[in-house]
């Protein structure tokens, strides 16, 4: 039996914990003061030239992430600590599957999706930190995609609800890409709003135009990985249509409240098990004790249900 195959075995014994508001989505602090280096990057002009390196027009000003103050979201100026520490661990096996051999004709193994089985177990989180992580690499930029439609959580997070995005570009394929995009106040980080609400926004994901702006957005920058932010699986019919044209998936599942029923549901719904990791969130320290790389509060697995490749990760 393979490292995860256990790990969800062992979310199968432990009873529910019962949900707060606090595990819904990161909270905000009180304002902080910002380093001289944050302040820097927030103030400095716009220079009139190409799209930078991560794909976005210059003129606009630096989105705020790292200055918002968020709850748990790390930054790449803080010195070294558990929680960052636990994303290069988990970005890793991501990143030598996205630029490390050959994949499938087709696939592009740089584009990943961050889901989860239900709402409120940190997909949102998980992908906000996974690509301040991925931006931090010295060879890598990192565009964000807030590709939860119905509920775009990342969007609201972030403060650009009202920014056209991901819908709008799929509705009109003569808008300039670059003129979606906002810059952060992370370098080399980049995002893209989920865009104006649509009723059918289903067919928008399965849409050629979805596909042509998938490879439009992996092939454009060699060193670029896009991650999406997307909608649970077991929540709309949106997750699992996304879910197939990615060339890599993760499934955040929180420890000690999402039963092992629904896990094992939302991953019947993944026809790609090869393309699929998981990433167990809020755990004890003592589930995984004496089954091998003890990752703190995540644990990382890939390839479910390939045993080999769970037990080497």
């Amino acid at each position: 039996m393979s490292i995860i195959e256990k790990a969800i075995d062992r979310l199968g014994e432990e009873p529910p914990a019962p949900r707060t508001a606090a595990d819904a989505a990161p909270v905000a602090e009180a304002p902080r003061e910002r380093s001289t280096i944050e302040a820097a990057l927030t103030s400095a002009p716009p220079v009139p030239a190409a799209p930078d390196a991560a794909g976005a027009a210059p003129a606009s000003p630096p989105l705020d992430v790292l200055a918002l103050g968020l709850e748990g979201i790390i930054s790449p100026h803080s010195e070294r600590s558990r929680t960052p520490e636990e994303y290069r661990m988990i970005k890793r096996p991501l990143l030598q599957r996205a630029f490390g051999g050959d994949a499938p004709l087709g696939v592009h193994r740089n584009v990943v999706m961050v889901t989860s089985s239900v709402a409120g177990e940190g997909k949102t989180f998980t992908s906000l930190n996974l690509a301040i992580s991925i931006a931090m690499e010295m060879d890598r930029t990192v565009l964000l995609v807030d590709a939860d439609l119905a509920k775009p959580g990342l969007s609201k997070l972030l403060r650009m609800q009202d920014s056209p995005g991901l819908t709008d570009r799929l509705l009109d394929a003569n808008l300039d890409l670059k003129d979606l995009l906002r810059r952060t106040d992370v370098p080399k980080l980049t995002v893209l709003s989920a865009g104006r609400r649509h009723r059918r926004s289903t067919e928008l994901l399965a849409s050629n135009a979805m596909k042509d702006l998938l490879d439009e957005l992996a092939q454009r920058y060699a060193d670029r990985v896009v991650l999406f932010d997307s909608p649970p699986l077991l929540a709309t019919s949106e997750a699992s249509v996304l879910a197939e044209q990615m060339g890599q998936i993760c499934v955040v599942v929180e420890s000690g409240a999402t039963p092992q029923f629904l896990v094992k549901e939302a991953l019947d719904l993944l026809q790609h098990k090869d393309r699929v990791s998981l990433v167990l969130n809020k755990t004890k320290r003592d589930l995984l004790s004496g089954q091998g790389s003890y990752y703190y509060g995540y644990r990382y697995g890939s390839g479910y249900g390939h045993e080999k490749d769970a037990a080497e990760a």
